[in-house]
């Protein structure tokens, strides 16, 4: 997840902002990278997500993408689901 995946996201953070979608789970299961930008765009995800009271939790991470997001202790910010 690289800024080149910000334009699939925007439709989503849109929808949370309106306040259609119930709480979501984001399977990262298919990534097998994230950069600062894949990280920023969680974070931008769940900002919008809290401002309507919902919560994202972030599933199917394995081995590079778990261990980014272990080290930016993204474990305090988001529910994880193996």
């Amino acid at each position: 997840m690289t800024f080149s995946d910000r334009g699939e996201v925007s439709g989503l953070s849109l929808a949370l902002m309106r306040g259609n979608l119930p709480d979501i789970v984001v399977d990262l299961s298919a990534v097998e990278y994230i950069d600062s930008a894949g990280l920023g765009i969680l974070l931008i995800l769940r900002e919008a997500a809290q401002e309507k009271g919902r919560k994202i939790t972030l599933s199917g991470m394995t081995g590079s993408v778990k261990e980014v997001l272990d080290l930016a202790c993204f474990d305090t910010l988001f529910t994880f689901k193996p």
